[in-house]
C-alpha cells in the first residue's frame, strides 16, 4: 500500500470527518414534524423590530406560511389573499397566529401587506438575510430572475414553537399549496 493512501486512511479514521460528516447532512435538511422552530429573528415594519418565532408561538398554535417574494404576482393575487380571506376560519379553529415569511426587507413587507389588506389579519414576517429560509433548508436560487436567494413556498402549522404540519410545494414556485388552505378550510366546514 502507498505511504500517502496509508496516511490519508489513517489521517481520516482519526479526524473528524468522520463525526462531522453525518451531523453536516441532517443538518442539512427541511425541516419536519416534531421539531423546535430554528431560533433565528425575523423582522416587522422595520430593521429595529426584530421577532423570534420561538417566542412569538411560545403557548400559541398558528400557521406561518412563506412565499417568493413580495409583490410577486402569483403571491399577491393568489397566495396572501388565499389566507386573508380565511383568517377567521383559522381563528374559530383555534389559531392564533398566521405569518407571512419571505426573503425581502422588513419595509417592503409592511408596504405590501398593507396593499392587500392584510393590517391585523397575518404577521408580515421580512427575512432579509435568508437566514430563517436557510435554517428551514427552505431557499431557492433566484438569482437569474429575482436577484438572489428566495424561499421556496410551504406552510408549517405550529403548536408552542414546535411544528405540527409541514406542507411544501412541489415544485416550490406553483400555487398548488393553496389546495391545502382549501381543502382544510372545506373539510373543517363539513364536520
Amino acid at each position: 500500500m502507498a505511504t500517502s493512501t496509508m496516511l490519508g486512511r489513517i489521517f481520516f479514521r482519526r479526524s473528524l470527518i468522520p463525526t462531522l460528516i453525518p451531523r453536516i447532512l441532517a443538518w442539512k435538511r427541511n425541516i419536519r414534524v416534531g421539531e423546535r422552530l430554528p431560533p433565528v429573528s425575523l423582522y416587522v415594519d422595520s430593521p429595529s423590530n426584530p421577532i423570534n418565532l420561538q417566542e412569538l408561538f411560545r403557548g400559541k398554535k398558528g400557521v406561518v406560511f412563506s412565499v417568493v417574494g413580495a409583490f410577486v404576482p402569483g403571491c399577491s393575487q393568489a397566495h396572501l389573499p388565499e389566507y386573508i380571506s380565511h383568517v377567521d376560519k383559522f381563528r374559530e379553529e383555534g389559531y392564533d397566529l398566521l405569518g407571512c415569511i419571505a426573503v425581502n426587507d422588513p419595509f417592503v413587507m409592511s408596504a405590501w401587506g398593507k396593499s392587500v389588506g392584510a393590517d391585523g389579519k397575518v404577521l408580515m414576517l421580512a427575512d432579509p438575510k435568508a437566514e430563517f429560509t436557510r435554517a428551514l433548508d427552505m431557499e431557492l436560487d433566484c438569482k437569474n430572475l429575482l436577484g438572489g436567494v428566495r424561499s421556496k413556498r410551504y406552510s408549517l402549522v405550529i403548536e408552542d414553537g414546535v411544528v405540527q404540519g409541514v406542507n411544501t410545494e412541489p415544485d416550490h414556485t406553483g400555487l398548488a399549496c393553496l389546495l391545502c388552505i382549501r381543502n382544510y378550510v372545506r373539510s373543517r366546514a363539513a364536520q
